[in-house]
C-alpha cells in the first residue's frame, strides 16, 4: 500500500498560488524604486500610483503575476474539494497521488506561462494547460462519484 500524499498537495498548491502575488509585489517594488504601500496594497489609489510610476513592461509583468495569483486562488476550492472527495470516497493512494501530482505539475506550468507569456498567440498554450488541470480535477470527482455509487450498490 502506498503512502497517500494527496493532502500534502494542498499546502504545496497554496505556495504555488501565493508565489505569483509575492512576485508581483516585488516587480512593482523594482519598478517604483521600493515605494510599496503596504498599508493599503489593494487600494485603487495604490494601484493607480503603480500604473503611473512603474515602467510599462514591468507593470505588465506584475499585472500578469497578480492575475495568475487570483486565478490560482479561484481554483483552490475546486482543488481542495477534489482532494476531499477522492479521499472520502476511498480512492486508492496511487490514483490520488497521480492526480494530485498531475494537477500540481500543470498548475506550476500554468503559473510560469501566465507570468512569462507576453503575446496573444502563445497564451492559448496557457489556456490548454488550464483546461488540462481542470480535466484532472473533473477526473478526480468522477472517480470519487463512481466509487461512492459502487459502495452504495448503485
Amino acid at each position: 500500500m502506498s503512502f497517500n500524499y494527496s493532502f500534502h498537495a494542498i499546502p504545496i498548491y497554496w505556495v504555488i498560488a501565493v508565489y505569483p502575488h509575492i512576485h508581483s509585489q516585488m516587480t512593482f517594488k523594482k519598478g517604483i524604486n521600493g515605494q510599496l504601500d503596504n498599508a493599503n496594497p489593494r487600494g485603487a489609489s495604490t494601484l493607480e500610483f503603480y500604473r503611473k510610476c512603474c515602467p510599462g513592461p514591468l507593470y505588465a509583468k506584475a499585472e500578469r503575476a497578480e492575475a495568475c495569483h487570483k486565478n490560482n486562488m479561484e481554483n483552490a476550492p475546486f482543488f481542495i474539494g477534489a482532494i476531499l472527495a477522492g479521499n472520502l470516497a476511498g480512492l486508492d493512494a496511487a490514483t490520488m497521488n497521480t492526480l494530485a501530482g498531475a494537477y500540481i505539475g500543470l498548475r506550476l506550468v500554468y503559473s510560469f506561462m501566465y507570468v512569462k507569456i507576453q503575446t496573444n498567440t502563445p497564451s492559448y498554450l496557457r489556456s490548454v494547460t488550464w483546461i488540462a488541470s481542470v480535466a484532472v480535477l473533473m477526473t478526480m470527482f468522477v472517480k470519487a462519484g463512481n466509487k461512492m455509487n459502487s459502495a452504495l450498490g448503485l
